[in-house]
């Protein structure tokens, strides 16, 4: 009996809408950690405070590059409106900014708060 076309396994299957992850895990390996704290190391002249573990994690999840202080005040830099999940109680406070490139090559500069999360603030180009 032959099986149809429409029927037939062809492999991974993901929910509608959502994009397959090219090779990235849930988590930073040891080797990118080290990466990016060697990265923070070495560019601690324009870091104005000193990272949180959220924060380092994201930088090597991201494969991170050009770490630096960006402080979180409206009238001195972008900070979206919406300070969304209790970020505000972090305006007026540093988080790290750095480049990186997402999956699919476009470059991204992120801006991390304390536990990690954070936006792009390349996102509006």
């Amino acid at each position: 009996m032959a099986k149809q076309a429409s029927t037939q396994d062809s492999g991974r299957h993901g929910f509608a809408g959502q994009v397959p992850s090219p090779a990235r895990k849930d988590r930073a390996g040891v080797v990118r950690t080290a990466r990016a704290i060697v990265r923070l190391a070495r560019g601690h002249r324009r870091l104005e405070h000193l990272p949180t573990l959220g924060q380092v994690q994201a930088m090597a999840w991201f494969d991170g590059r050009e770490p630096c202080s960006y402080l979180l005040d409206r009238e001195r830099n972008f900070v979206p409106e919406p300070m969304e999940f209790g970020y505000e109680r972090e305006l007026g406070q540093h988080a790290l900014s750095f480049t990186c490139r997402d999956p699919y090559g476009r470059v991204m500069e992120l801006v991390t708060m304390r536990d990690g999360g954070g936006f792009d603030l390349l996102s509006g180009l």
